[in-house]
């Protein structure tokens, strides 16, 4: 369904250009539940927004690279054609809530417009309509559906907002939704309720793609991982390959963070340094800085993408 090939991205200003994604290649197979994860600032975001062509430009300029949606090659469209592609084609839930709805505009405006994409004319449209909308709405644990479609934006917490802005992708049924940390500042129970909602959507056919730094949510949801790190690709697997014999130390050090719930458990090792300036990256690995089994090459030289099998990919030298 889609395939990014080595997609390399800059932000260029007067003064500078920065490297925001480097060579950065993904598979997407129809039915997929794929997920990017890694610390905030690896790229992960700006590599959905690419994907959609919803980066500025300026400062956004793809040096090369290409996005392949269903034979298409969507880097070549203009805006006018990406539309076609958008919605129905891929949608996404962005990070932000704030910036997915329009605050002069009440919530039963903005999801009616959103099912407008998909809405079929015939007898009792509206009411299936209407009834659709409130269905969607209770699914996602908002109370009083009737009074929330009459608030504006700003009427809303912030968990609210971000439950209707998924409710305004999902119900328009794409192929692939891209989501963008859509549990984050959630309670654990509506977490569980939205990835239980996304989990029956996967099996009606839609392929997802999920964004979060949170690898305890990706495990428990995606079916492969992608591991990102300074604007690149550090590791690719299976979930259960990732889980039981992660391969780089990166991803390592991912799971060793996940809290395991045991109360005379010891302290969650941190690893040291934070991520990298992308605009001042380390000499070879970029995470050699942070890394305990750190080499001189490893400060040398930047170490390729090794293909360990069909379904595995790691860049680090202790993998050569």
């Amino acid at each position: 369904m889609l395939d990014v090939n080595n997609l390399t991205v800059d932000f260029v200003s007067v003064s500078s250009r920065v490297r925001v994604l480097n060579d950065v290649s993904i598979h997407v197979e129809k039915g997929d539940t794929i997920g990017l994860v890694g610390e905030s600032g690896s790229g992960k975001t700006t590599l959905g927004l690419a994907i959609l062509g919803l980066l500025d430009s300026p400062p956004a300029q793809i040096v090369h690279g290409s996005v392949i949606f269903n034979g298409v090659d969507l880097l070549k469209l203009g805006q006018e054609e990406l539309v076609r592609f958008r919605g129905t084609g891929i949608n996404m839930v962005f990070q932000e809530s704030a910036i997915s709805l329009n605050p002069v505009y009440n919530v039963a405006s903005q999801v009616g417009e959103s099912l407008e994409v998909v809405r079929r004319p015939g007898s009792g449209e509206e009411i299936r309509k209407g009834e659709a909308i409130l269905n969607m709405l209770s699914d996602l644990c908002l109370d009083n559906p009737q009074t929330v479609l009459k608030k504006y934006p700003h009427q809303l917490s912030g968990g609210m907002r971000k439950r209707v802005s998924i409710g305004m992708s999902i119900i328009q049924k794409p192929q692939l939704l891209i989501l963008d940390e859509p549990t984050t500042g959630l309670d654990a129970y509506i977490q569980n309720r939205i990835l239980s909602i996304l989990r029956r959507l996967n099996r009606d056919g839609i392929t997802m793609i999920l964004i979060t730094h949170d690898l305890e949510v990706a495990t428990r949801f995606c079916n492969r991982l992608y591991v990102m790190y300074a604007s690149r690709i550090m590791e690719h697997a299976q979930t259960e390959e990732i889980l039981v014999d992660p391969l780089h130390p990166y991803t390592k050090t991912l799971l060793a963070s996940i809290p395991n719930g045991d109360e005379n458990s010891p302290p969650i090792p941190v690893p040291a340094g934070d991520p990298p300036d992308i605009r001042s990256l380390p000499t070879g690995c970029k995470f050699n800085p942070r890394c305990p089994l750190v080499m001189q090459r490893c400060i040398d030289r930047e170490p390729p993408l090794v293909e360990k099998s069909n379904s595995r990919i790691v860049s680090c030298w202790l993998h050569e």
